[in-house]
């Protein structure tokens, strides 16, 4: 499992960079645009080719994953990752830790470092 949590530990990284090089967040949907928001009034994106409902729902996805909550999400699952690792010291099963590991890593299945052996 020392692979997977370095795998979990690296996509982190990389979402805590990208995250942190994008316009801050919050972020907002100005409806009136069809545009994506940051908080200093900066267009992060633009629904111009998008069909009206699809247009919506994608501009409110969008700003609903703004850099400040992915840095929020980011801090949540280095923490989980660390309060799992911990369980051996309890009565936990170690498959319950291979468990939840594995399942924190499979929004990741599209990497090309992962493994499909970690797929629950």
């Amino acid at each position: 499992m020392d692979d997977l949590v370095q795998f979990l530990r690296d996509r982190l990284v990389e979402d805590q960079r990208e995250a942190a090089a994008a316009s801050p967040g919050p972020w907002h949907v100005d409806a009136e645009a069809d545009e994506v928001l940051a908080v200093d009034d900066i267009v992060v994106a633009e629904g111009f080719a998008l069909s009206g409902r699809q247009l919506r729902a994608t501009t409110r996805h969008i700003a609903r994953h703004d850099p400040a909550r992915v840095l929020r999400e980011v801090e949540a699952k280095r923490q989980l990752i660390d309060w799992v690792l911990r369980w051996p010291m309890r009565p936990a099963p170690p498959s319950s830790v291979d468990g939840v590991l594995e399942r924190l890593a499979l929004p990741y299945s599209d990497h090309p470092d992962y493994q499909d052996t970690w797929r629950p």
